[in-house]
C-alpha cells in the first residue's frame, strides 16, 4: 500500500487536471493510445456526440435547480435521460430500471453533451435498449466542481486514502436531487436502481452508494476508489469493482483496497446473519424463523484488467462473460434480499 500511496501522490494531479478524451465503443488499446493524445485536451462534444443525439430521439435533455443554503442565487445543473423504447412501456403498469451514470473528470463543462461520449450515448442505441430496457440519468458535473468532495492535499502529502465527507459537494447535491425527481415523473422500477461512474466518477460513485445505500440494487464503480471506513454501509449493497492493472492516473491499488474492506464486511454480515439463524433455530427467538441460509454471490464482485490502463470502462461497459453489465441488469433489492444475485453465465472474481 505504501508504493500504491506514493504514486497516487504523483499521478493524482494527471487524474484531476488533465482529462482524457477516448471514444465509448473504441478498443482497450485503442483507447489508450487515444487518451495519450489527448490528455491536456478537453472532450470535443460536438464532434463525438451531436451526430448521436441527432440520431436518437430518446435522449432527452433536463435540468435541476438547485438552492443553496443562505444563498438566493440558484444554480442550474443540467441533464441528459436516455429514456427506453415505447414498447417497453406499452404495458401502462410496466416498470423499467433507471441506471445513473456518473461521468469523467475530462468530460465536466455546461455543453450537456459531452457526459455521454462514453457508454450513456451508447445505452441509446436501439441495440442496447432491446437488451436492457431502461432509463439512463448523466448529469454533468460543472468544471470548477467534483463528485466527491477528495482531500488532494491530504492524498498528497499525507499518504491518505480518499476519505468521506458528510457534506456533499454541490454537484454531488444537484444529482441526487435530479434522481428523486426522475423517480418521482418516470415509469421506474424502484427495486432496480443502478449506479455506476468511471475515474472521477467511481470515485463519486463510492460516495453516493454510501449517502444513498437504500436506493441502489447495484453499484459499479470503474478505476475510482472510496474510504474505507465506510465499507461497512456499502457492504449491504452489491459492489462489482473494475480497474485496469496498469493504470497511470487512478492507482488500481484504490479499488484493491476497496474490495478487501467490503469483501471484510461482508464476511461480517454474512456472520452476523448466520449467528440470528442459530439463535432462533435454539429457540431464543421465534423458532419458525430459522431456515437454511441462502447462498450468497461474492461481494464484491471484482475484476482487474491485466495490461489495461485507465481505460478499462470500454471493457467493462459490455454484455457477456467480460463485461459487468449482464451482472448489474440481474441486480434488485427488495425489503428482504440485498444479496448479490448469481452472475449470469461464468462469474469473475480476480
Amino acid at each position: 500500500m505504501i508504493n500504491a500511496r506514493a504514486k497516487l501522490q504523483s499521478t493524482l494531479n494527471v487524474f484531476v487536471l488533465a482529462p482524457l478524451c477516448v471514444l465509448t465503443l473504441a478498443s482497450a488499446a485503442h483507447a489508450q493510445n487515444k487518451a495519450k493524445d489527448a490528455a491536456a485536451k478537453p472532450v470535443d462534444a460536438p464532434t463525438q456526440i451531436a451526430p448521436v443525439v441527432n440520431k436518437y430521439p430518446n435522449i432527452a435533455s433536463g435540468e435541476t435547480v438547485l438552492r443553496r443554503a443562505d444563498d438566493a442565487v440558484a444554480t442550474t445543473y443540467r441533464y441528459r435521460l436516455i429514456e427506453p423504447r415505447a414498447t417497453a412501456l406499452a404495458d401502462p403498469h410496466a416498470r423499467v430500471p433507471l441506471v445513473v451514470f456518473l461521468h469523467g473528470s475530462g468530460e465536466r463543462g455546461n455543453d450537456n453533451n459531452a457526459q455521454l461520449v462514453h457508454f450513456a450515448a451508447a445505452c441509446a442505441s436501439d441495440a442496447f435498449q432491446a437488451k436492457a430496457p431502461c432509463f439512463v440519468l448523466a448529469m454533468q458535473c460543472p468544471v470548477d466542481d467534483v463528485w466527491s468532495p477528495l482531500d488532494i492535499k491530504g492524498i498528497r502529502e499525507r499518504d491518505e486514502l480518499p476519505t468521506f465527507n458528510r457534506t456533499p459537494t454541490n454537484a454531488m447535491r444537484a444529482l441526487m436531487q435530479a434522481i428523486d425527481e426522475v423517480m418521482a415523473t418516470k415509469p421506474i422500477d424502484p427495486t432496480r436502481v443502478y449506479l455506476t461512474g468511471l475515474s472521477l466518477g467511481g470515485f463519486g460513485s463510492f460516495d453516493l452508494a454510501m449517502r444513498r445505500p437504500e436506493l441502489f440494487a447495484a453499484v459499479v464503480p470503474i478505476c475510482g476508489g472510496g474510504d474505507p471506513s465506510t465499507a461497512a454501509t456499502l457492504a449491504r449493497i452489491p459492489f462489482y469493482i473494475v480497474h485496469g492493472s496498469d493504470d497511470p492516473v487512478v492507482p488500481v491499488e484504490l479499488s484493491r483496497t476497496m474490495r478487501e474492506a467490503i469483501a471484510g464486511a461482508s464476511a461480517n454480515l454474512s456472520r452476523d446473519a448466520k449467528h440470528t439463524n442459530d439463535r432462533s433455530a435454539k429457540g431464543k427467538l421465534d423458532p419458525s424463523l430459522a431456515r437454511p441460509m441462502p447462498k450468497r454471490a461474492p461481494n464484491p464482485m471484482y475484476r482487474e484488467y491485466d495490461g489495461v490502463g485507465h481505460d478499462s470502462w470500454t471493457s467493462a461497459y459490455r454484455f457477456g462473460d467480460d463485461g459487468v453489465l449482464d451482472w448489474m441488469f440481474a441486480q434488485s433489492r427488495s425489503a428482504n434480499d440485498n444479496a448479490a444475485k448469481p452472475v449470469p453465465k461464468k462469474s469473475v472474481t480476480k
